[in-house]
Formats: structure tokens, sequence, C-alpha cells
């Protein structure tokens, strides 16, 4: 459906603390009867308060890397997302590179890395913190939870050595915890409140 593969951005509060949240279904909100109440990034936003505002630039099925089928940076969002003159930018993605048509570990590498960087090197001079993606428990999508688990729990906090960012680990928090899923991979409304939970944490610590 095109109102879910190409969504509209999603804004949430009114405050002068921009907040960018970047990433695929799992930013999104996919599966969600109220997705503007229980996505992470609207929760998140509640939980800031009116001093922020909150914009979701998920896409649903989107990759990372260039070679994906549905790459995150040749979408209008992404673009927007460039443009919004964020104060903070939150990357969550990598959950669809695990398709085994799919993943390079050098390549993914290379063009998280230069995401990254992207977003640093905006005149907003935004603080970017690296989020790594929750546990997938089934392979029912074709995605393979062993990467997210052994390799981008290991890239990812290595990128953000190298740059100097933060790192969010969803992945301990989420692994089997059933409640957290809808359908072996998105979350439900209280999936979506832990993760919420964790990246307040870090970005009020």
């Amino acid at each position: 459906m095109s109102d879910i593969m190409y969504p509209e951005v999603l804004t949430v509060g009114s405050g002068a603390i921009k907040v960018a949240t970047v990433g695929d279904s799992l930013t999104y909100g996919y599966g969600l009867e109220n997705r503007e109440r229980d996505a992470y990034p609207c929760i998140l936003a509640d939980k800031l308060g009116s001093h922020y505002q909150v914009s979701n630039f998920g896409l649903s099925g989107r990759s990372l890397q260039s070679t994906a089928d549905y790459p995150y940076l040749k979408e209008k969002n992404a673009q927007l997302s460039f443009q919004s003159e964020a104060d903070i930018v939150i990357i969550m993605i990598g959950s669809n590179d695990s398709r085994a048509a799919y993943w390079n570990k050098e390549r993914f590498t290379a063009e998280y890395k230069a995401l990254a960087e992207g977003y640093m090197a905006l005149a907003s001079q935004p603080d970017v913190y690296l989020v790594i993606p929750p546990h997938v428990p089934t392979s029912r999508f074709g995605l393979n939870n062993q990467i997210i688990e052994e390799e981008l729990q290991v890239i990812i906090p290595q990128i953000g050595e190298d740059l100097g960012l933060p790192v969010i680990n969803l992945y301990p928090i989420t692994k089997d915890q059933s409640a957290y899923y809808s359908d072996g991979l998105h979350l439900t409304p209280l999936g979506n409140r832990v993760i919420a939970e964790e990246i307040y944490r870090h970005l009020i610590g």
C-alpha cells in the first residue's frame, strides 16, 4: 500500500529541539493499530516533553545498503531527514540488510559509517545516536537474526567508537521477549514502549 511504503513524515510536538528518527519499519511503526500513539518515536516525544518535536522518517522494508531492493537513502523521507535541521538524530537501521541476498559486511560497514558521517556534517550539528536493532525472533520475513546478534553488535559499536558517537543496544533487552512482538519481527505497543524508554534513557543521560 502506498501510504505504508511511502508515508508522509509524522511529526509530534512543536518544541524547539528537533529530533529526527531514521530507520525502517521498526521506526515507522508497521503493524500498529495506532502508530500516531504507539510507534516508538511518538512515545519518545511524549516522554521528552514540550520542548521537543520528534519526526518519524522511518520507511518500511528499507535497507541501508545501496545494492538492496529498497535502499533507504534513495527515498524522499531520507532526504527530508537531511533537511530537517535536526538537533538530535537517532539511526536504527540494518535489520533488513541481514537478508542473505543483501548482506555484505564490508559494504554495510562502509555505508553505515558514511550515513552517520552525513548526519554529523549537517549545519545543525546534531547529536547522532547509533542504535543496534532489536532481536528478530523468527526468519519469517527472510531476516537473519544471527547477523544482528553476531555482526551488528560488533560493527555498529566499532563505528560509534571510530566517530565518537554514542551507541544504544536494543538487542539484549528484546531477546526472548515474545510479548514485545506482534508477528516475529514488528513490535507491539509494549515493545515500542520498551525501546522508546531505552532510547530516552540515553538521551537524557
